[in-house]
């Protein structure tokens, strides 16, 4: 991309892009504030769907690992404010109660990951 295309790129893109750059490396430790940063965005828009990307990568990767229910749990301190992000993460933590090899049944799901 040439400096001409670059800046006629609208702002908020340049931040999406940084933002999706940045979390694909952040530590785990870092995370969290990291998306909480991102949240406060002014581009609210903008910025659930770079943390809505991030989350789906995330859970993806921790789907059938025993850290998907902490990461979870510590995801939804952050999140709490977007109902969105809220019910993405609850849809994640059904398919979590669903995979293979975990048991489950109708009552399984609520309580998946204890999601508010």
């Amino acid at each position: 991309m040439d400096s001409r295309h670059q800046s006629d790129e609208p702002t908020e893109h340049r931040r999406f892009a940084q933002y999706t750059q940045a979390l694909k490396t952040v530590a785990a430790t870092d995370e969290a504030d990291l998306l909480a940063a991102v949240l406060r965005d002014e581009d609210t828009t903008m910025a659930v769907s770079a943390v809505s990307r991030h989350m789906d990568c995330r859970a993806t990767g921790l789907l059938t690992d025993p850290a998907f229910t902490a990461w979870a749990q510590a995801m939804s301190g952050v999140i709490d404010q977007h109902d969105f992000l809220t019910t993405r993460l609850r849809e994640w933590c059904l398919l979590r109660a669903l995979a293979p090899g975990e048991p489950w049944g109708p009552g399984a799901a609520p309580g998946a990951c204890a999601v508010p």
